[in-house]
């Protein structure tokens, strides 16, 4: 009849108070925890961000810096109205070449831009 009492006998299981505080603790922290997590998240990706726009504003600066410390040489003078102006030398007759890729083929047209 031992085995009977044993089974029938109730295990009473302890509830550690600690826990429930523990618990009760973690629950009044995690808004802050999520939003720490949020910002945290949010901020790195606007740094990566700005991180790449920094990178292209400082090849930008160069290149600038580059054009303007050459502004006094001729033969740059000339190359820019060349291409950025389609400026010729008297006699020349300028064009332009445009390509497109349409239907996966390599067309290149060829444009009179001053024709007489």
């Amino acid at each position: 009849m031992a085995w009977q009492d044993y089974t029938k006998k109730k295990i009473k299981s302890k509830i550690n108070p600690y826990k429930i505080l523990f618990f009760i603790f973690l629950l009044y922290l995690s808004p802050s925890i999520y939003n720490g997590l949020k910002d945290y998240f949010e901020y790195t990706i606007k740094l990566r961000e700005l991180s790449e726009r920094k990178a292209k504003l400082e090849k930008e600066v160069r290149e600038l810096r580059e054009i303007a410390y050459n502004m006094n040489d001729p033969y740059v003078i000339e190359k820019i109205a060349r291409e950025k102006l389609f400026m010729a030398r008297p006699g020349e007759e300028p064009i332009l070449i445009i390509e497109n890729k349409s239907n996966k083929k390599l067309k290149i047209e060829i444009l009179n831009l001053f024709k007489k």
